[in-house]
């Protein structure tokens, strides 16, 4: 009778299966969870008993998820949670589909008349003077970017902004250009000017986007309420922890770490963060290098159960498809000219250096071979001068590395995160981009299983989707959205790697894989919840498995919609 009155101590999950993502136990139908992690895994009966004999009573058993399969809570190592905030404040005018934070997907304009005519609605809803910014345009499914000329037939009285769907090519009309002063006696970096030497709307990287900065001022307030915003997507995909990889890129890292601890702190907020900070940002805000590295290591002390800095996110190269980074001999297959690094190779060598001899991991930016070499060597450099094991420096994108740089990569100790879903949603332009055979071997995932480096796959929004389930589905078909050409069947992987490279292998890469990552003794309570077994179901449904949401800290947490 006592025990009616007493506090449960201990929750009893059941599932009509779990993946624990851990060898030695690799099935389970139940799993045991006291103060937010896992107890004991196993069958019910044998839990019953085992708790009952334990000082860990009383237990309830929750069956809400009987019929579900669990896994390990999905982490993302690569996404832009602060961008993706951003990204969503805007107005979608995509060739693809996106999902609404609370479920469904919004419309798709397959034609770039479809686009100039749902700017032309939005100009006329918005009130006037106010930016009006599309967002995820993709200049490769629909036959180009847009001219100024275009854009002013939408509005020549208010600033236009539209992103592309990497956030590697921006275009505006030409009111946000006089706004900006810029004109043809005043083209600044990163504004492209057409044949009558004249700007044409089209601004590359962040240095063109930050010639208009002044005019879309207005984009950057809020930001805390449109970061909350986005929040269901991740539970939508099954994800309980997500990697920021530009930390401060929307103002300051200070600035991005207040509005995460205060943000997360929230009990109904159910996500864990890890944040990179961006060299780009925090070493002006900091003064110097030096002082960067002290500003990083006095913010590690703020590490919260549900937020933490990650390594430094440095950038060397740009897009390939943005036609903006270089690709090497023999150049773009469809002629058009090479783009230019976008930091100095050698300055990012430097830091990497520098950073390692701190004691502070990097997660860098190489979409090319050319960039990629650039890290290794670094790390090589950094390792003769400084010996630090199990660093875990990485490279992320990583289309066109080769064989040879992996052998050095696993060597090096140096792990890889590729970009998974270009191939899905852009492996019919890189084919017409890069040629048959660079396109092909693109993302070389199966070679850098084969060769024993630690891999990973994102999704990386805005340059694609919050949809885990695509990326992973890409990296296992490795199939083009338009043609559905396989790209390199040489360089698909199994579901179960998939599903390691989204749960243990993340969690490594990321240093969380002693809390997070496989369901164990002693880790947190972060499941992923599905309503289908995705080591069951034909390969080809992977990219539309339905979940249920996920577990937190041992807390229900079913999604809003999408999935």
């Amino acid at each position: 009778m006592e025990e009616l009155f007493m506090t449960v101590q201990t929750k009893i999950f059941t599932a009509k299966k779990i993946l624990t993502m851990c060898p030695e136990q690799p099935f389970a139908t139940a799993v045991a969870v006291k103060d937010g992690r896992i107890l004991a895994v196993g069958e019910l009966n044998d839990l019953i008993y085992w708790v009952k004999q334990s000082p860990f009573t009383p237990y309830e058993v929750e069956t809400t998820l009987q019929n579900k399969v669990l896994l390990p809570g999905l982490v993302d190592p690569h996404t832009h949670v602060e961008a993706q905030g951003l990204l969503y404040s805007g107005h979608f005018v995509a060739q693809i589909p996106w999902p609404r934070p609370e479920g469904g997907f919004y419309p798709v304009y397959p034609t770039k008349a479809d686009v100039l005519a749902r700017l032309k609605e939005l100009d006329r809803e918005l009130p006037p003077g106010q930016l009006l910014y599309g967002v995820a345009y993709d200049e490769n499914k629909i036959g180009g970017g847009l001219h100024v000329d275009e854009l002013n037939t939408v509005s020549t009285t208010r600033p236009i902004l539209v992103s592309n769907l990497v956030f590697h090519r921006f275009w505006v009309n030409s009111f946000t250009l006089q706004k900006a002063g810029i004109s043809a006696d005043n083209i600044p970096a990163g504004v492209e000017k057409g044949p009558d030497g004249k700007p044409n709307g089209t601004l590359i990287e962040a240095k063109g986007l930050m010639s208009i900065l002044a005019v879309i001022a207005e984009l950057f307030g809020d930001q805390e309420k449109k970061t909350s915003s986005i929040l269901p997507l991740f539970a939508a995909g099954g994800n309980t922890t997500v990697c920021d990889a530009a930390l401060g890129s929307l103002g300051s890292i200070r600035g991005s770490i207040n509005s995460y601890l205060g943000m997360l702190a929230k009990p109904e907020i159910k996500l864990r963060v890890v944040g990179l900070p961006w060299w780009r940002v925090g070493i002006p805000e900091a003064g110097s290098l030096e002082k960067f590295i002290e500003m990083y290591k006095e913010s590690m002390v703020q590490s919260t159960d549900k937020f933490r800095l990650g390594a430094v996110k440095l950038y060397i190269d740009g897009s390939i498809i943005s036609h903006t980074t270089p690709l090497g001999w023999p150049g773009y297959w469809d002629g058009s000219p090479e783009g230019h690094m976008q930091e100095n190779p050698e300055e990012i060598k430097s830091l990497i250096m520098r950073l390692h001899e701190a004691g502070i991991s990097t997660i860098t930016h190489t979409n090319t071979a050319a960039a990629f070499q650039f890290v290794l060597d670094a790390v090589k450099e950094a390792q003769t001068r400084c010996y630090r094991p199990d660093m875990r420096h990485r490279a992320d994108h990583c289309y066109t590395i080769t064989e040879a740089q992996l052998r050095t990569a696993k060597e090096l100790g140096v792990a890889v995160s590729f970009f998974s879903t270009q191939i899905y949603y852009y492996g019919d332009a890189h084919l017409k981009i890069q040629g048959p055979n660079r396109a092909h071997q693109i993302t070389p995932i199966g070679t850098a299983k084969r060769l024993g480096v630690s891999w990973t796959f994102h999704n990386d929004p805005p340059g694609s989707p919050q949809l885990p389930w695509i990326g992973a589905w890409a990296a296992v078909q490795r199939k083009t959205m338009e043609s559905g050409t396989v790209l390199g069947p040489n360089q698909r992987v199994s579901v179960e790697d998939a599903l390691r490279a989204m749960t243990i292998e993340a969690a490594y890469q990321l240093q969380l894989n002693r809390e997070i990552g496989s369901i164990e003794l002693g880790k947190k309570a972060d499941f992923c919840v599905l309503d289908a077994d995705p080591l069951e179901i034909d390969p080809l449904e992977l990219k539309d498995i339905p979940v249920w949401g996920t577990v937190f800290g041992g807390e229900l947490n079913p999604a809003k919609g999408g999935k």
